[in-house]
């Protein structure tokens, strides 16, 4: 029943979502939908939660990795599809049960986002005029304005957002390629070059080579 009633938001909107609409597409008498879920509002929240889970996993997964602030945007940039998105905030207006579903999707996966931008951001940069969580805002708007333009081919501008938010996410990550010594050095172990790697990273690297 969950893919039913997201399969209807994506391919016809919030407004042929209906217990009806869910049945026809499984077979089944309408009443079978009630029996499993008490209202059309719990079945909607229940269908949403279950998006906000994977999403929030692959975030999860996401800030574990070697470079998190990168693989945070990457999910940003294959999220779900712009229309679900737009689909469950127009519902979110009627329903409470899932507007506290979407909120707390919201707010966690931000808290998410602004913990992976503080690791990489130095500290000097986060208390001076570059507020994390107000990035994040940024970053994570033009992402959802990417997919909904892009859903009607517009492109005019995006290379050069991407091109912004890839620089930046350089600038305080890094950009590193790690790469095996050549056999002349003796060493056998890999290193890292870096091109946008900080000043620390950059030494360890002359070091290395010395």
């Amino acid at each position: 029943m969950l893919d039913s009633a997201q399969d209807i938001l994506r391919e016809e909107g919030y407004g042929a979502l209906t217990s009806r609409r869910v049945a026809e597409r499984l077979g089944v008498k309408q009443r079978l939908v009630y029996y499993y879920f008490r209202t059309m509002d719990d079945l909607i929240a229940e269908t949403f939660r279950r998006l906000a889970t994977r999403e929030l996993d692959r975030l999860a997964k996401a800030l574990s990795g070697a470079f998190p602030l990168r693989e945070i945007w990457d999910v940003c940039i294959h999220t779900h599809d712009a229309r679900m998105i737009t689909e469950f905030m127009a519902l979110a207006n009627r329903s409470d049960s899932l507007r506290k579903e979407v909120v707390n999707y919201i707010e966690e996966s931000r808290r998410m986002h602004v913990d992976a931008l503080k690791k990489a951001m130095p500290a000097a940069e986060a208390e001076d005029h570059l507020s994390p969580i107000a990035l994040i805002i940024f970053a994570t708007s033009a992402a959802l304005t990417l997919h909904r333009e892009s859903g009607i081919g517009v492109r005019m501008g995006h290379d050069q957002v991407l091109r912004v938010i890839s620089r930046s996410i350089e600038q305080w990550e890094g950009s590193r390629v790690v790469r095996k010594v050549r056999p002349a050095t003796g060493r056998g172990k890999a290193l890292v070059t870096s091109r946008g790697a900080s000043q620390r990273q950059k030494r360890k690297l002359r070091k290395s080579r010395t």
